[in-house]
């Protein structure tokens, strides 16, 4: 096991935190408010993940990185080892609380801080099962995580339903133990389309991406569940009656995910004859920039929790086409900001995607109403403000400054927990 340490953290006595998620760049890309909102509530915060290339990224950010084999997969072997790591971990450093993201890592991570006695915090970013699942499936995940709720002191939810499903199912017990927190963003790092006219251009110039082409873009990994193949069908039934329109997919595929999907989403592209009207970024710290060169965002997953990427999308000031599943339809309001499909049907897709380039002023009144409603409800603040009430209520309600939490305003946050977005 390696140890990262932050360049330049003062080793003053403050409450010590662990958060555990299965890859650093999950750590960098989606949990980096959750940190630095503990780092600037005066928490030492260590990360334990595996290893993909963001360590140093993460240490120069203040954390405390410790290198544990967690996997995505339920490897028997891989999370026996990872649970040895842990609990490791836990004697050694004396954490306060865990804090424990996506299932597998969860799962591991949970376990080991009740072999440890230390409280687990559960922040739950999108149930395994889900509605689509067959029965049989569905309720032996459900009976897994009803177990973990057992040894798991509090739960965080991005999603409002995955909540309701958490009390419905008895995974989480009593409603005091659990938390909306929602999602959000930096509104900042995704300015309005409109206004960066010439960086779009810029851009379009560097993907060869003709100043006239309709650009309908996806952010996601490219994996099934994302529901690219019906992203693929719809663009190969758009480019027959629209064949200047150009499909661009920011990211890629995790060597960690399962199966070959992603080479044969790029087969089906080629075999279709469609390389030319396809545009592959890869992974890339640039997603806002890439958003502006779009005229429709479109993310027809099968399943999620509450995607980020709906959000930028959103306050970028495009029109969203998202499938009617958890999560999204929490984000994106039908006929407002955006259009819902059922998952799985490429032909609703298509259709919801034509109507948008097809009207404009559809488009731009669109974009308009789900910036307006991500500067109302999801702003990156709210949640930050959400995640250090809950460490600074479990450990006594007492911050790192010794400052009570009504005296640092946890009594009222800018959006009330308690609030659904719909």
């Amino acid at each position: 096991m390696r140890l990262h340490k932050s360049l330049d953290l003062p080793m003053a006595e403050k409450p010590r935190v662990l958060l555990i998620c299965t890859l650093d760049l999950m750590a960098w890309v989606l949990l980096r408010p959750w940190w630095q909102a503990l780092l600037g509530a005066g928490y030492e915060v260590h990360l334990a993940c595996s290893a993909s290339g963001y360590f140093e990224r993460l240490a120069r950010g203040g954390l405390i990185v410790h290198e544990v084999p967690l996997r995505r997969s339920l490897s028997p072997l891989a999370n026996l080892r990872a649970l040895w790591v842990l609990c490791w971990l836990m004697v050694r450093h004396r954490y306060a609380i865990v804090n424990t993201h996506s299932p597998v890592a969860a799962a591991v991570g949970r376990t080991a801080a009740w072999l440890c006695r230390v409280p687990a915090i559960y922040t739950v970013h999108g149930f395994h099962f889900h509605d689509d699942m067959p029965w049989v499936s569905r309720r032996f995940f459900v009976a897994i995580e009803s177990l973990l709720g057992r040894i798991t002191r509090h739960f965080m939810f991005v999603s409002k339903e995955d909540q309701c499903a958490a009390l419905r199912e008895g995974i989480a017990r009593r409603v005091d133990a659990t938390t909306w927190i929602c999602n959000g963003i930096d509104l900042q790092s995704f300015p309005p389309k409109s206004t960066r006219l010439a960086e779009a251009d810029a851009i379009r110039t560097s993907l060869r991406i003709p100043g006239d082409a309709p650009v309908v873009g996806i952010v996601a990994r490219i994996v099934k569940e994302k529901g690219y193949q019906e992203f693929f069908e719809m663009a190969a039934a758009i480019s027959a009656v629209r064949p200047s329109c150009v499909f661009l997919v920011v990211g890629d595929a995790l060597p960690s995910d399962r199966g070959s999907f992603a080479r044969q989403f790029r087969a089906h592209v080629r075999a279709a004859g469609l390389e030319d009207r396809f545009r592959f970024t890869g992974f890339t710290d640039c997603v806002a920039g890439f958003l502006q060169v779009m005229d429709v965002f479109v993310l027809p997953s099968y399943r999620e929790g509450f995607p980020r990427s709906v959000l930028e999308a959103m306050g970028s000031e495009l029109p969203v086409v998202t499938a009617n599943i958890r999560g999204c339809r929490e984000s994106v309001v039908d006929g407002i900001t955006g259009l819902l499909v059922p998952p799985r049907d490429s032909k609703a897709l298509t259709s919801a995607v034509l109507s948008l380039l097809d009207n404009s002023e559809l488009r731009r009144r669109m974009g308009q109403a789900g910036r307006s409603r991500v500067q109302e409800l999801y702003d990156e603040r709210f949640v930050q403000h959400r995640i250090t009430c809950v460490f600074e209520r479990l450990l006594g309600g007492v911050g790192a400054g010794g400052e009570t939490r009504q005296a640092r305003g946890c009594a009222a946050s800018p959006q009330d927990h308690t609030r659904s977005p719909a």
